[in-house]
């Protein structure tokens, strides 16, 4: 969706409960932006995740379960999980959740799926690549996780083998000349 302010635009009149507009400018103030951004922002996120998510085979989660759950694997367990996981990404889930299969359509949904989650991250296009930088504060093992899982996702998608650093609480990907 991203790309959409080159659409023409209209305007509309719509109608909340008090309440709820109040809380929407109060966080428009917070982030000091306009109530009709906020809900522009809103409204994107709706349509690039939230409408697909659910039927794609996502669901909302406590971190501390992921966590939990990672801390009693090893790595080779996490590496076969991140090989079975990748063939449903490859398969259903870009069905679902992206229009084309493509190198483009993973970085989106990748940004996407780390927004959602509301991890710290940067994603930074430069000359012939991209970096991401995610800072989920998980754990080594969810590090590891997502790394594999990004590198067998790569492989269906990418001419360029990702470089993939894990620590304690973030990911390192970098794709390309770096």
């Amino acid at each position: 969706m991203k790309g959409h302010l080159a659409n023409s635009t209209e305007a509309a009149t719509f109608r909340f409960d008090k309440v709820m507009l109040d809380q929407l400018r109060l966080e428009a103030n917070e982030k000091r932006i306009h109530v009709s951004t906020l809900l522009d922002q809103i409204i994107e996120s709706h349509f690039e995740w939230h409408a697909n998510a659910a039927r794609a085979g996502f669901v909302p989660v406590r971190r501390r379960l992921i966590q939990r759950l990672f801390a009693s694997l090893t790595k080779e367990q996490i590496d076969a999980l991140a090989a079975e996981m990748s063939r449903g990404l490859t398969e259903e889930t870009m069905m679902i959740m992206a229009t084309k299969k493509t190198e483009e359509s993973v970085f989106r949904l990748l940004e996407r799926w780390i927004r959602v989650s509301g991890f710290n991250y940067r994603h930074e296009i430069v000359e012939g690549g991209r970096i991401f930088v995610i800072q989920h504060n998980m754990g080594q093992n969810w590090s590891y996780y997502l790394g594999c899982l990004y590198k067998y996702a790569a492989r269906e998608f990418m001419t360029a083998k990702p470089e993939i650093e894990v620590t304690e609480n973030a990911l390192f990907i970098r794709i390309g000349n770096s």
